[in-house]
């Protein structure tokens, strides 16, 4: 039985936004063999044509969870550069969040109605969205390399390596949008769209490469005897290799079905499993979201951070330069040493620097100390002192100090009479000063020259007296 009306009914077939979303072409009835080239429109894509049943809300909470992560990592980029800590590879962190989300909103369109300018944005964000973190392994990758080795990471070679394939990236993004807008416009040239196709292979290969990359160069490092590795940011450094080995290997997996799909030219409709809507969404999204999270979770701000004005070897550690580090560099590294401590700083030190005061605190006792604090006893609590009993010490004469006391003055006077034939010596001046008041070129010792004027005045001598 048909579905469409009855021709003299003069009713109208009932329009379908999206055919393939629906399970097959408009009209209902299967398609014949393709007359002429292909159409782009009509290929296969990875994770097919998305519904309004399944691929809707799957998209949209997928979208949510990217609105978070940018949201997280553009809120540790903000407080980093608040605090003076320079990390710009929080940036492509963010940016990726970004087209990611642009990506699932134009699917969620894509899964309401169906347009030739819908589909290839959606191709194209889904394609060249990944590269951004790509790009922020690479620069992990070479920050592994020059802590490892030294000598070859700060090579000039391998830094303008790392510069090629850097600036490759956004010039591989532009030609990839290009090729696919051509491809998408060249519909029933089959010449135009053999050369987009052969190009696209291209870029996508390309593409992989840069994704492989973190992981050979990182593992050919390692696996060289060198000198010890230079630390440089906060966390071990085999946390720092183990984070970039997961998170490559997540991304190479997703890229990986991107290429096949674009070598692979399957059929409209097929039914191979690289296509299906898990392994889409499995290595697409939530292998990107898995390493985003990851990033924010183990603070790679952190864990990855180096020095500024790193130029050389020693750099990293800090063992190639004397000084070079502000105050909230100096309290980031006092702060990963996790010891209890507390930082206070001082305005201005000598020339203008500012200097940062910390106290330490031993948060664990010695076997010694431990054993005089448990055989000590408490002090005994003094006598009450009333307000009238202080008054009434206030008028009371002042007692005479007692002979032999070991507070008493020293008999000055009586050891330079037994120094100088039992006659005083002539007092020089009565200026305060560090020489002696009384005449000290007969006896060089001059340990008591504190208590002379005082012991003048006391005594009387004649010393004072003159």
């Amino acid at each position: 039985m048909s579905s469409s009306p009855n021709p003299g009914s003069g009713g109208s077939p009932t329009p379908v936004p999206n055919p393939q979303a629906q399970g097959g072409p408009a009209g209902g009835q299967p398609r014949g063999p393709p007359m002429g080239p292909p159409d782009p429109m009509d290929g296969a894509f990875p994770g097919g044509v998305p519904n309004k049943n399944v691929d809707l809300p799957i998209t949209l909470m997928f979208m949510l969870l990217f609105i978070i992560g940018a949201y997280v990592h553009m809120t540790i980029y903000k407080k980093n550069a608040k605090g003076g800590h320079k990390f710009l590879l929080s940036l492509p962190i963010f940016q990726f969040c970004m087209v990611r989300i642009v990506t699932c909103l134009f699917r969620v369109v894509w899964s309401l109605v169906t347009t030739r300018g819908v589909v290839l944005m959606a191709q194209i964000t889904e394609n060249g969205g990944a590269v951004a973190l790509f790009a922020v392994n690479i620069f992990f990758a070479q920050r592994l390399v020059r802590s490892i080795h030294p000598k070859w990471g700060w090579a000039t070679g391998f830094g303008q390596l790392i510069f090629i394939l850097v600036i490759t990236i956004p010039v591989v993004v532009i030609f990839n949008v290009t090729t696919a807008i051509v491809s998408f416009l060249s519909a029933g040239n089959a010449d135009r769209l053999e050369v987009t196709e052969d190009l696209l292979m291209l870029e996508t290969s390309w593409i992989t490469s840069l994704a492989i990359f973190p992981i050979i160069v990182v593992s050919a490092s390692l696996s060289i005897p060198g000198p010890k590795p230079e630390r440089f940011g906060s966390g071990s450094q085999r946390v720092k290799v183990a984070l970039l080995y997961f998170a490559s290997v997540l991304l190479i997996t997703g890229q990986s079905i991107r290429m096949y799909s674009v070598f692979a030219k399957e059929p409209p409709g097929t039914t191979n499993f690289a296509y299906s809507k898990e392994v889409f969404y499995t290595t697409g999204f939530a292998f990107e979201l898995v390493v985003v999270g990851l990033y924010a979770l183990f603070r790679v701000d952190l864990r990855f951070h180096i020095p500024n004005g790193s130029s050389g070897p020693g750099d990293y550690s800090g063992n190639g330069k004397n000084g070079g580090y502000t105050v909230e560099e100096i309290e980031r590294m006092i702060g990963s040493l996790d010891v209890p401590h507390q930082i206070m700083r001082e305005r201005k030190g000598s020339e203008d620097m500012d200097m940062v005061f910390t106290i330490f605190f031993a948060s664990k006792k010695d076997d010694e100390t431990a054993a005089k604090v448990e055989d000590a006893t408490l002090a005994k609590t003094p006598k009450r002192t009333t307000r009238r009993k202080t008054l009434l010490n206030a008028f009371k004469p002042r007692e005479p100090p007692i002979p032999g006391d070991p507070n008493d003055y020293p008999d000055v006077a009586h050891m330079y009479q037994e120094g100088g034939g039992g006659e005083y010596a002539a007092r020089q001046s009565g200026k305060l000063s560090t020489f002696s008041p009384f005449d000290n070129s007969k006896v060089s010792d001059a340990r008591y020259q504190q208590y002379w004027r005082s012991y003048g005045k006391e005594k009387g001598t004649k010393a004072w007296e003159a």
